[in-house]
């Protein structure tokens, strides 16, 4: 097999969990996809792109990882309460409402408790520090060592481990005062209510665990390869409009 053949191969193997990693850090599916063409296409016009797979995969979130961190420093961290916002905007659009009523009872949604789970945390970790988000997810979604991922952000170990710690701490506070799953107090309970209205019938995504943020990067890891599906690519064409407007 020729270079340009095992790479061409160990990219259509890493697309999936390359762009799910850029989805959750970016919060955009249009950009995720164009990042990691970007990345892809650096790949090919390097000379020291290492064959192995695990090397491969290590050099393509490397650079990935410093184009999406260059994009977040240049664009404000979210607002608290866009998804908030972006369900205000949805049940006041007549043709989003009936376009997910058509989606009721189909398989693509029997998922969609978990996988609004996971969107939440992408939009959640755009009110965090970008080097915060990125350390996070590299180190407990995407299981590189914090070595690895010192290696991956050009940082220092203690950098990574402080971001680390600090996205855990903010994470933890943030869904312990808003997500009715943590407690009954919470604010939102959207994943349920979406579970209802498309007759999943999952429920809880969180149920039977400790409902604290390990049990939310359990979804995550699970799903880290999972494209996202019709209803929330439609619904973070809102997000977009809602940060927009």
């Amino acid at each position: 097999m020729t270079a340009s053949a095992a790479l061409s191969q160990g990219w259509q193997r890493l697309r999936p969990e390359l762009v799910g990693y850029l989805r959750r850090l970016l919060a955009r599916e249009e950009l995720a996809e164009e990042v990691a063409q970007q990345a892809a296409l650096r790949a090919v016009e390097a000379e020291d792109v290492p064959e192995d797979a695990a090397g491969l995969r290590a050099w393509l979130f490397r650079v990935a990882t410093n184009l999406a961190l260059d994009h977040l420093r240049r664009h404000a961290t979210w607002r608290e309460g866009v998804l908030d916002e972006t369900r205000g905007r949805a049940e006041g659009d007549a043709a989003f409402v009936a376009e997910s009523r058509l989606l009721s009872g189909s398989p693509e949604m029997r998922s969609i408790a978990r996988e609004h789970l996971a969107v939440c945390m992408a939009c959640t970790l755009r009110n965090l520090r970008p080097e915060e988000s990125a350390a996070l997810l590299l180190r407990e979604v995407h299981g590189f060592t914090v070595e690895e991922t010192a290696r991956a952000m050009d940082a220092r170990f203690a950098q990574v481990k402080g971001w680390i710690q600090s996205a855990r701490a903010r994470l933890t506070e943030r869904y312990a005062s808003t997500c009715a799953l943590v407690s009954q107090a919470g604010a939102c309970f959207q994943c349920v209510e979406l579970d209802r209205f498309f007759g999943a019938g999952a429920g809880d995504p969180l149920a039977g665990t400790a409902r604290d943020l390990d049990a939310r990067l359990v979804i995550l890891r699970e799903r880290r390869e999972a494209p996202l599906g019709p209803w929330h690519r439609r619904m973070m064409q809102l997000v977009d409009d809602v940060l927009e407007g």
